[in-house]
């Protein structure tokens, strides 16, 4: 993991941290489902005691310069991630579980087609696959259907020499 890729991880979750409503949470928890300029994201806090039943809450980042916002923030650590392990593809849908102690964890899935609230086309898959093709092997079936409808070339290792 690259120093970048850190300080975004960093930058996100102490976004969500100065955005909740209440100092009494014990999770935080960002999802972000995102196929190219398709995202959606939802941010949740809960605590185990007081309010069992998590709560949506909203990211203060409108005063920030557009880059440092919460979306693009994740959009980078999607180019980021993907530039590291490019024949895998790209995530599509992440979690992040945030503690009060900053501590977190992360999930990624690179299969899964994500569950958006409105279907993101097929037009806007082919879109996301030219932006970060993947091998054959990494591709799971339901892309695959698209990767041919749109014709598009999945990206193969060079040979070694």
């Amino acid at each position: 993991m690259t120093d970048e890729i850190q300080d975004l991880f960093e930058h996100i979750g102490q976004l969500a941290i100065d955005s909740v409503p209440t100092d009494e949470w014990d999770t935080i928890k960002i999802e972000i489902k995102a196929v190219r300029s398709f995202v959606e994201r939802t941010v949740i806090y809960s605590h185990h005691e007081k309010t069992p039943e998590p709560k949506t809450f909203g990211i203060k980042d409108k005063e920030l310069e557009y880059d440092t916002r919460i979306t693009p923030s994740f959009e980078r650590l999607r180019q980021l991630m993907y530039d590291e392990a490019p024949f895998r593809g790209a995530w599509y849908t992440a979690v992040m579980t945030i503690t009060p102690d900053g501590k977190f964890e992360t999930e990624f899935d690179y299969e899964q087609k994500p569950a958006f609230d409105y279907e993101a086309s097929a037009e806007e898959y082919s879109v996301d696959f030219e932006h970060f093709p993947r091998n054959e092997k990494s591709t799971p079936e339901w892309l695959k259907e698209i990767v041919q409808q749109f014709g598009l070339s999945y990206h193969e290792p060079e040979p070694l020499s």
